[in-house]
């Protein structure tokens, strides 16, 4: 297990949906949630990293990341930093993401934030699906459906999301 933060999200994800699906909906507390990780062989430095991580997404749903004004007529220009950690292909996925209005130019911002607080040097196209799903899970603005976002992560690449 590489025991990034990615992986303790995921698997503590996977670990939440699994006991909403056995119908134990009673509120897990961090102490009890960091002793499922740490059993699971998480190190408690990266559950606390990726515990503040999805805390930070709260925080700028919040509005520490400033409201864009009207931007259907703007362009996304991304740091070369930017650039090394999301490839063309993750980069077309938010610009997708974007024009079927999935994803507007602040949640893109957090989406981009989020990837560049992670330690890796690159990250895949699955892995930033699951930001982007953390990311929107955790929005404010919309009600979108479990299944579709389920539906971002758990697609192939030879699917079209709907």
């Amino acid at each position: 297990m590489t025991n990034n933060i990615l992986d303790v999200l995921t698997y503590m994800f996977d670990y939440l949906f699994a006991e909403a699906e056995q119908g134990l909906t009673n509120e897990i507390d961090d102490i009890e949630l960091k002793a499922h990780l740490s059993d699971a062989g998480f190190e408690i430095t990266r559950i606390d990293k990726a515990l503040n991580w999805l805390e930070n997404i709260a925080t700028m749903q919040d509005g520490s990341i400033q409201p864009f004004a009207n931007t259907s007529d703007s362009m996304r220009i991304y740091s070369e930093a930017e650039k090394l950690k999301l490839d063309a292909k993750s980069r077309g996925f938010l610009l997708f993401m974007e024009n079927m209005g999935q994803l507007d130019a602040n949640q893109r911002e957090m989406v981009i934030n989020q990837i560049m607080s992670l330690d890796d040097n690159t990250l895949s196209l699955d892995d930033l699906k699951w930001v982007v799903m953390m990311v929107l899970g955790n929005s404010n603005n919309q009600q979108l459906p479990a299944e579709w976002l389920e539906s971002i992560v758990f697609l192939d690449d030879n699917h079209t999301i709907q």
